[in-house]
């Protein structure tokens, strides 16, 4: 009974820990696609653009409200020195000059009469409503859609700087980490040379300068290792801050969305076009050209008669005088006659803005068109590069094996092995550098396109010539 229980501890145990092992192995892999997930919902910098446009839509809310009725109530409690009356005294000396000693005259009361207490209270409503504003109203509620658009065009540009960085940072990690293999193979081949070195040495078929050299060039090839080492820490470090991962808060991140090449790529003019059309950041542009006919029509606006109705209602009427109606209505007009020229001098102000805008939206598409060329051929270039080192890489394995099979015949020295295998993996990791120079290239054209989401279309459904 008891063996029977213990076995059943052991088991659960060993599940347990078996649980916990997969789990550790698998909680640092990492695709692109979860990467890109994990961003979106976790990274800052997008989340206060986000909060730029939900303040821009309440700011629109709120230009709307300009059309709509404005009603305000106030009370007030006030003292004043001393109470109003009107004193009709005079009239009453007046008047007993003119009928001498009439006594009925001896029994009129005091002319005097108070018009305000020296303490009261007053309260209303009042209420008016915009009939005409010279175009301002409506100026207000365009540029704050305008605002609106110009804010998601913010987030959508965010968001595909943020992509493209996170290409760059992914795939960085991945060539780092590839590179630590090919830094890793570099060293188990200058391991075996050296070996071979000291058993040549020790048969008199090599002098002790050529295993020394061995064993410097396997010093070496382990020096170049952890340095490729560290900067696969750093790619990893660089990569949790766009995760917003805490710092010591995450396991080493292992990439496992392979870098890749497509030599299916569509020409120049469909991403020139596409950008002069999608851009986020012509989008902003026009929008800033929006708001700046909107600050005209605005500033036009403020030269023109204000029309309105109002009505108020006194809600507390113990305390009016005579003289205060308890409810009023009517139009009012108001008209600007003078300001000292600053009313002009914003239209002017306005009008050059709304030119500046202009001239920026021409060459900012200039600039993008040009930009999207340069990033275009930088692409072909990386393919042509890779071709250009598959031969190269061919010639280099080559070279080590000819190399390898003279040293150990003595018809070659150890540098020539140290060199030729220095020169294979320094081709494979000009390869690597050129696949993934290819893959970044690719996000920022297609960022500069607006076509970012199509980075996924080139990794899943077009034809790859190569993954790492």
């Amino acid at each position: 009974m008891c063996r029977t229980k213990r076995g059943g501890t052991i088991a659960m145990a060993l599940m347990f820990m078996f649980f916990l092992t997969t789990q550790a192995t698998l909680a640092g892999e990492l695709t692109l696609d979860e990467a890109l997930s994990r961003m979106e919902t976790a990274n800052d910098t997008l989340a206060a653009a986000r909060q730029a446009k939900s303040v821009t839509e309440h700011e629109k809310d709120a230009a709307f409200g300009l059309y709509l009725p404005k009603v305000e109530a106030s009370a007030r409690w006030t003292r004043i020195d001393d109470p109003i009356e009107i004193d009709l005294s005079q009239m009453k000396d007046a008047m007993g000059l003119f009928h001498g000693t009439d006594p009925r005259f001896g029994y009129l009361p005091e002319f005097t009469m108070e018009v305000q207490d020296d303490t009261f209270v007053k309260g209303r409503i009042t209420a008016s409503m915009p009939l005409y504003a010279g175009g301002r109203i409506q100026a207000a509620n365009t540029a704050a859609s305008s605002r609106v658009s110009e804010a998601g065009a913010q987030v959508q540009e965010t968001s595909q700087r943020l992509m493209r960085e996170m290409v760059s940072r992914y795939y960085g990690l991945r060539f780092a980490g590839k590179v630590v293999e090919v830094r890793e193979a570099y060293l188990a081949g200058m391991e075996r040379h050296l070996s071979e070195a000291k058993q040549l040495e020790a048969s008199g078929m090599i002098s002790r300068s050529e295993r020394l050299h061995a064993e410097v060039a396997r010093a070496e090839a382990d020096r170049v290792l952890k340095r490729s080492m560290r900067d696969q820490a750093i790619a990893d470090t660089a990569l949790a801050n766009l995760l917003a991962v805490g710092e010591g808060d995450h396991d080493k991140t292992t990439p496992v969305s392979p870098l890749f090449l497509s030599r299916e790529i569509e020409p120049l003019e469909h991403f020139t076009s596409a950008a002069l059309r999608l851009s986020p950041l012509l989008r902003r542009i026009d929008e800033k050209g929006v708001q700046a006919e909107a600050g005209v029509k605005a500033e036009t606006g403020t030269l023109l008669p204000k029309v309105y109705l109002f009505a108020t209602k006194e809600m507390l009427t113990e305390d009016l005088t005579l003289l205060e109606p308890e409810w009023a209505a009517g139009v009012g007009v108001e008209v600007p006659l003078f300001e000292g020229l600053s009313s002009v001098n914003r239209l002017r102000a306005a009008r050059a803005r709304k030119a500046q805008v202009g001239h920026l939206s021409v060459q900012a598409r200039k600039d993008i068109a040009t930009l999207t060329e340069k990033l275009y051929h930088e692409v072909v270039a990386q393919v042509e590069q890779y071709d250009a080192l598959k031969t190269s890489l061919t010639l280099a394995e080559e070279a080590v094996r000819v190399q390898t099979r003279a040293f150990e015949e003595g018809y070659a020295t150890s540098l020539d092995v140290v060199d030729a295998r220095l020169t294979q993996s320094g081709v494979e990791i000009k390869q690597l550098k050129a696949v993934y120079d290819y893959d970044v290239a690719l996000a920022r054209l297609l960022e500069t396109a607006g076509l970012t989401t199509e980075f996924h279309t080139y990794r899943n459904e077009k034809t790859q010539e190569v993954t790492f």
